[in-house]
């Protein structure tokens, strides 16, 4: 089957969770036998990208928004006339809304990702409902409502996105279709030798390490985990929690970690390489998710489970609906620092069920691959075109 996906961006460029799962989507799916063509921008700068990945910028320039999203519809409609694909596959919806239904032919069914509600996680990051906000996120919905009127079925990663795109974009239940995300589970493998690993990276014999990979964003919760840390260091001195990621609350997380006297005990790593991320999530003893909405799945969880290391998180959404399978010992009672910091002393202390590496590695074999779902997006793919094939005509009224 001949697949043409368009994404955001790539992620040895501009790392994000979409980006990661984009491209590792296409990896499987081109494993499996499928062809694939990926539609993406990294400002037209040179990316270390297979070669079934375009820019669709020709040239290094740094454009506007509205001039990145008209150089996907203009490269999108050049592959469409230049071979046409049997589905046409979009992952943001920004970036696929001016692909309209006319440029794409009648028969070749739309299977939309959703990575989740980009005008809602907007209004979240805003952290307000004044004027401007309020415009802004109704602009960003409409452009969603666009793009998702036109689609034919969708794939979510979790219950939590499908109950979103029922519920608030009007989406129809039995057009949406439930994949969960995996890790590359080769790359993201227990260490052959940790505590070789854990010297090589400066941690001190005995610490207690804990290990955030998030962008330092509003809806992270960073600055939940950060001031839980009072009540473990003091619980468990030989504790040490590193943060990996940046974004826009960075400055403001170094303060608080000064403000509460957590210099020592608390170290913001700024964005590290892929490489270094495997090589924190083999090193820590557990992994913490203290996200406070809006966690459609939660790469970072099964990343870390694939590594052997335990992941700590709060009862929403994706973690939610991850670690409850595993064990519901591993799920704050809510997001705030004082659930926070009571769930991790009692993990560290040994009063609460955390498991074992060995078993946090199967439950990921067991559960999330991308084989298996690779194999479950060809059948929605074949579902679609067998559709189109019977001649079902589609409308989305969403709007």
């Amino acid at each position: 089957m001949d697949i043409l996906a368009t994404g955001m961006g790539w992620i040895n460029h501009t790392p994000g969770g979409l980006n990661r799962y984009f491209a590792d989507y296409l990896e499987a799916m081109a494993a499996t036998g499928h062809t694939v063509r990926g539609l993406v921008t990294a400002h037209g700068e040179d990316i270390a990208a297979p070669a079934y990945i375009r820019d669709v910028l020709d040239k290094p320039e740094r454009l506007s928004t509205l001039a990145r999203t008209r150089a996907f519809r203009a490269r999108a409609k050049a592959e469409l006339l230049r071979h046409q694909p049997d589905v046409f596959n979009p992952h943001f919806a920004l970036y696929s809304s001016m692909v309209t239904r006319d440029m794409v032919p009648a028969h070749i069914p739309i299977v939309t990702h959703f990575h989740g509600p980009w005008a809602q996680e907007s209004l979240v990051e805003d952290a307000g409902l004044d004027w401007g906000q309020k415009v802004r996120y109704q602009l960003k919905k409409n452009v969603e409502l666009l793009s998702y009127r036109r689609s034919d079925h969708f794939i979510v990663l979790s219950q939590y996105f499908r109950d979103i795109l029922t519920r608030d974009y009007g989406v129809p239940g039995e057009a949406v279709h439930i994949v969960p995300g995996a890790p590359d589970i080769e790359r993201f493998r227990p260490a052959d030798n940790r505590e070789e690993l854990r010297r090589a990276l400066g941690l001190k014999p005995g610490a207690k390490v804990l290990f955030a990979a998030r962008r330092l964003v509003n809806r992270m919760g960073i600055d939940n985990l950060i001031r839980a840390m009072a009540a473990v260091v003091h619980a468990e001195p030989d504790t040490v929690l590193y943060i990996a990621g940046d974004g826009a609350l960075r400055g403001h997380l170094q303060d608080l970690i000064d403000q509460q006297g957590l210099g020592g005990a608390v170290k913001l790593l700024g964005r590290v390489s892929n490489e270094d991320l495997v090589r924190w999530y083999q090193a820590a003893d557990l992994s913490i998710v203290p996200t406070v909405t809006l966690e459609g799945f939660g790469l970072v969880t099964v990343e870390s489970l694939a590594c052997g290391t335990p992941v700590l998180g709060t009862p929403y959404g994706g973690t939610k609906e991850i670690l409850e399978r595993l064990s519901p010992e591993l799920l704050f009672d809510d997001h705030k620092p004082a659930s926070i910091a009571a769930r991790i002393i009692s993990a560290l202390n040994g009063s609460s069920f955390v498991p074992g590496r060995r078993a946090c590695r199967e439950f990921v074999l067991a559960n999330y691959t991308w084989e298996k779902a690779a194999a479950a997006i060809s059948g929605i793919f074949e579902q679609a075109v067998q559709e189109k094939e019977k001649g079902a005509v589609y409308e989305r009224s969403v709007l």
